[in-house]
């Protein structure tokens, strides 16, 4: 087992994930859930957390109520919430992270109380902490991986993708065509991408710092892909809003800070281009992923596919790749952690 067998074996977890659900009788529970005006809440840590952002945006682009909470800020700040009737999703690889264990103590003195909340949950396994003490609990069966996120993260978005249309009624079966399209995408894409991201490696392999710009949903994927530089290559790196980055951090661009532009398919693409050309402009090395960016930056280029909300399960691929070169570089083994490990239990 290694990171990159892990990230090889994307295409085959999702593939088997939309087997084991296409004919699951849970939608059919998740479409009568709650009604339309309960509030949800979407919570986990790291790369669960960087999971949820398409589902956050799709809810409420579907009417419905979401918020996008850290489970450490739910539990400890705004953990009033769970005193009203709600949803709450929580994905968890492991179901046993410390936040998450608090999440799940919280949630039984409400339901002694009985007025718990409703507790959905997202795990790699049903033999966990969560999984067995949540209302519904749906598995990515993902199998064994090392520190870093990589099938547990885009089988989360698949997932979560799914259960997201089925709370809201609008799961059908093109949606799962869909999950086979992306994972076979994925498939074409390793086999395919070599040359692409050995010239992204060349622009970013004397870089001191990286910043990854995106927008909407391409959020999860500016987040973390940071988070994958941080822990797996051990250099500083940060995802950004790309509007947020035109607010100051902009100010920092050198050409020794390598710049990432998720120039995804979607209706703000023409603004993330413009972006990439005004970074080129201060001097910085750009890489843009998906749709052409600039001229004189770097594109590595991706498909274009319909449904946006599972687009980021695509678009972090490229990144996964470019982690895996930079780390070989530094002679660092990716999933091999110094101060942390696979599971957080300390706060």
């Amino acid at each position: 087992m290694s990171y990159q067998s892990d990230v090889q074996e994307q295409p085959q977890v999702l593939h088997a994930l939309i087997k084991t659900y296409q004919q699951q009788s849970v939608w059919s529970a998740l479409t009568s859930l709650g009604e339309p005006r309960t509030p949800i809440i979407l919570t986990g840590m790291g790369a669960s957390y960087n999971a949820l952002y398409p589902t956050w945006f799709y809810l409420n682009q579907q009417g419905r109520s979401a918020f996008h909470i850290d489970t450490s800020t739910l539990i400890h700040y705004l953990h009033a919430l769970l005193d009203t009737p709600c949803v709450i999703i929580a994905v968890s690889q492991s179901g046993e992270s410390i936040e998450i264990q608090r999440l799940v103590e919280q949630v039984e003195v409400r339901r002694r109380q009985e007025q718990a909340p409703c507790l959905i949950s997202v795990t790699n396994s049903s033999s966990n902490t969560l999984a067995e003490q949540s209302d519904l609990s749906l598995v990515t069966q993902a199998g064994s991986e090392v520190g870093i996120a990589t099938k547990t993260y885009t089988s989360s978005l698949l997932l979560l993708n799914l259960l997201a249309k089925a709370l809201v009624g609008k799961l059908q079966a093109e949606d799962f065509e869909r999950g086979r399209a992306i994972a076979t995408l994925l498939q074409t894409y390793l086999a395919e991408s070599a040359t692409a991201i050995h010239t992204g490696f060349e622009a970013l392999r004397t870089s001191s710092y990286v910043a990854i710009m995106g927008r909407g949903p391409a959020l999860a994927t500016a987040k973390n892909s940071a988070l994958i530089f941080k822990e797996g290559v051990r250099i500083p790196a940060e995802g950004y809003s790309s509007g947020q980055f035109r607010h100051g951090p902009r100010e920092m661009i050198t050409p020794q800070i390598g710049a990432i532009v998720l120039t995804s398919p979607d209706h703000t693409l023409e603004l993330n281009q413009r972006l990439a050309s005004d970074i080129l402009a201060y001097g910085g090395q750009l890489i843009c992923i998906g749709q052409p960016g600039a001229t004189g930056g770097v594109d590595i280029p991706l498909p274009i596919f319909e449904d946006p909300y599972l687009y980021p399960i695509l678009e972090i691929l490229p990144l996964q790749l470019l982690a895996e070169k930079l780390a070989v570089s530094k002679n660092i083994t990716l999933g091999e952690f110094r101060w942390s490990g696979k599971v957080v239990k300390q706060e």
